[in-house]
């Protein structure tokens, strides 16, 4: 059997276009170089990029001696995006316990920041841009 001839559509008949295609990838740039760093920083970025070296070098200088003066000196870092680690930590200790993170709780806050980023807070995946 034959197709029915097409007719011409009016205006509020025609097709939808396709969506125009998304000027950013799935994965930006920062996103995917926090990745690539090794250890305790896989997934760790800033605003506009990975991870400065006086950042990486800060955290590791408090992780290898963690007091109140070194806290106060890394607590404001950027380690997720505009996440702190003041603010990782404070994610990671429900309750204000008004003191500084040891070596491994200061790395188990990281990795939970990095999660929430990731998964966001209710577990599902998000973007991020």
């Amino acid at each position: 059997m034959l197709d029915p001839p097409a007719l011409p559509l009016s205006a509020h008949e025609a097709p939808l276009a396709a969506p125009p295609a998304s000027p950013r990838p799935a994965t930006t740039p920062a996103r995917a170089d926090g990745m690539k760093e090794p250890g305790i920083f896989k997934g760790c970025v800033e605003i506009d990029g990975p991870l400065a070296p006086a950042t990486k070098r800060a955290i590791l200088a408090y992780l290898g001696k963690p007091n109140a003066t070194a806290w106060a000196r890394v607590a404001g870092r950027s380690i997720v995006g505009r996440t702190t680690l003041g603010q990782a930590w404070a994610l990671a200790l429900p309750g204000d316990s008004g003191r500084h993170p040891n070596a491994a709780e200061l790395v188990r806050a990281i990795r939970l920041a990095v999660s929430r980023q990731l998964t966001g807070i209710n577990g599902g995946r998000r973007r991020t841009h």
